[in-house]
């Protein structure tokens, strides 16, 4: 295989929009502010999740996998992405979750499930869910099938290469726009789309600055994990390791996975916020977290900001829904 070269299962409508948000920039008096609308990847509602499921696929196969083993919690937007993914590509996809099912059903859960996802729930917690994954492929491939074992989210040095490549396609657009410079503002969970993002954004032209905004993941934790998946990618791929300096990490004001505080109410706040101005949908936990982010910065450090809208939509559609349901039943 040459170096550099992975096979790549066609999946998403790429380049995603990069789109000015001139009426939320009027609302705040400030700008411009930059949005690179990974929601409308085009497939499923897997948003940016597209981008490493192209090359986690395209590995599968041509490795001869015939399933692949996921995992994730139950509102996870990578397990419904795998699970069509690979219903297209004619692999069994199977889905261990931590805990025991969620009453009612998770929007994300139903979806791979209708996909033929086979889905089990691990009984212990997330954080032995890729022991778990590693566990069922070996079962699969011991019973007969050739399993394929994706840790969370596909966070691997394969995975990273989806956002390698989207460094490219952002370097082009802003260039496009007129812009030699961009601070990028993501929200960061598994971690592989940030480590594609910095090693693809190592080779680009211009001084690029990426804050990853962690939901899931202390520090301690994501720090290292980041930095073996940067290593990985760049030795997959050929490519250089990017500097240090050129990535920012920190955790979500509101604390992981959308605990009460206080700044949790405001990410709450930003999302009405993208809501009533662009039209945007960010889900509470992942998406709205990092948008509060890229506003403050935008006010407080100036432009030009980028924030990378990795979808969601599910999980922000559901959480509509259940503020409506508690706003209904407190009314009556």
């Amino acid at each position: 295989m040459t170096p550099g070269v992975r096979p790549r299962w066609a999946l998403g409508a790429w380049p995603t929009p990069l789109l000015r948000a001139g009426r939320l920039e009027a609302r705040l008096g400030c700008g411009p502010l930059l949005v690179k609308r990974d929601d409308l990847s085009g497939f499923a509602l897997a948003g940016s999740k597209a981008r490493p499921l192209e090359y986690l696929i395209g590995g599968a196969l041509a490795d001869g996998h015939d399933a692949i083993v996921v995992g994730g919690v139950a509102t996870s937007n990578f397990c419904p992405a795998a699970a069509v993914a690979a219903r297209g590509a004619g692999l069994e996809c199977h889905v261990v979750l931590p805990g025991r099912p969620p009453a009612p059903a998770a929007a994300n859960l139903a979806l791979a499930r209708a996909c033929g996802a086979q889905v089990t729930f691990s009984g212990g917690p997330r954080d032995e869910l890729d022991e778990r994954i590693r566990e069922r492929a070996g079962e699969l491939t011991e019973g007969g099938r050739s399993a394929m074992a994706i840790p969370r989210g596909g966070a691997t040095a394969l995975g990273s290469a989806g956002f390698v490549r989207a460094a490219r396609e952002l370097s082009e657009q802003l260039a496009a726009a007129g812009h030699d410079e961009a601070r990028i503002v993501l929200a960061v969970g598994s971690g592989a789309s940030i480590a594609g993002l910095l090693v693809g954004a190592g080779r680009m032209v211009g001084p690029w600055t990426v804050t990853g905004v962690s939901v899931s993941r202390a520090l301690p934790a994501l720090v290292p994990h980041v930095d073996r998946l940067v290593d990985g990618s760049a030795r997959l791929l050929g490519l250089p390791r990017p500097p240090p300096s050129a990535v920012h990490l920190l955790e979500a004001p509101g604390g992981l996975h959308g605990s009460a505080q206080p700044g949790h109410r405001d990410a709450g706040a930003a999302a009405l916020l993208a809501l009533e101005t662009e039209g945007l949908l960010l889900d509470p936990d992942y998406t709205a977290p990092a948008f509060g982010v890229a506003l403050r910065q935008l006010m407080e450090e100036g432009p030009p900001v980028v924030f990378w809208h990795t979808g969601g939509l599910a999980s922000a559609i559901s959480s509509y829904l259940a503020a409506s349901a508690r706003a209904s039943e407190g009314g009556s």
